[in-house]
């Protein structure tokens, strides 16, 4: 199911019956449910039990403004109006990603987030690009736009990606994702902040169960504020094989 409900929210708006948009949307009595292709879950704590440990583990703290698709047609900061038709065309083009945990709350209670594009980590930007500028299984995930400038001025579709990147238009962008896109990237949030950058950029390391040599990783957000502004946490270790002390070594433990 694709991204329907931001359609019709941008249909209403164009037919002149946005005032609908702005009322209280009716209850919605679907039950959050998994997306499909979400294979991610908490690996966290590793347990004792557990044949691996960390051997490099990294967390960070990022800030965004959480909007639901009620709020996509009211003006900034409270929603989203300058961009709406180029959300409409990046949500149309794949399957709804999901929201936190990649729980889909379905209709006007699904979640879009907004960062600045020069708060995402470098290694997260060129990897949006790659995936834009190849046509990548990915492409769409994150939508990277020009800010708007204020007043009637609106954006009605995603910025160009070029080969040179000049990274002093970054400031005067911004990124917008469904919640759920977090988890298919955990590594490059937090890779640069790291002792283990190379393991974490390799996102074929990245994997949902713990296993010698995997990375694994995590995302928990705080509710928003009436601002709109949320927090979440990402949180990233690179395991490896458990040292398990030899049958010798605990005889001599227990002499001690």
């Amino acid at each position: 199911m694709k991204f329907t409900a931001l359609s019709l929210a941008i249909a209403l708006a164009a037919s002149g019956a946005h005032a609908e948009i702005y009322k209280k949307p009716p209850p919605n009595n679907i039950t959050p449910h998994l997306v499909a292709n979400f294979p991610w879950k908490d690996p966290f704590p590793i347990k004792e039990s557990d044949a691996v440990e960390p051997s490099c583990e990294v967390a960070k703290h990022f800030f965004a403004r959480e909007y639901t698709l009620h709020e996509l047609m009211e003006e900034p900061p409270r929603g989203l109006k300058p961009w709406a038709d180029g959300l409409k065309k990046l949500f149309s083009s794949r399957e709804y990603p999901g929201g936190w945990s990649g729980y889909d709350r379905h209709g006007y209670d699904r979640s879009i987030l907004k960062m600045d594009y020069a708060d995402i980590p470098l290694a997260l930007r060129e990897w949006i690009e790659e995936q834009e500028r190849t046509e990548g299984e990915w492409k769409g995930l994150f939508g990277v736009f020009r800010d708007s400038k204020g007043g009637e001025d609106t954006v009605d579709d995603v910025v160009d990606v070029k080969e040179n990147i000049d990274r002093s238009q970054d400031k005067d962008r911004v990124v917008m994702f469904a919640p759920a896109a977090v988890y298919h990237v955990l590594p490059l949030w937090v890779a640069e902040e790291s002792d283990c950058k190379d393991q974490l950029l390799d996102l074929s390391n990245y994997k949902p169960e713990p296993a010698d040599g995997t990375v694994v990783g995590w995302a928990d957000h705080k509710r928003p504020k009436d601002d709109k502004t949320t927090e979440f946490r990402v949180s990233v270790k690179a395991l490896k094989q458990k040292t398990v002390p030899s049958a010798s070594e605990g005889v001599k433990k227990e002499e001690l």
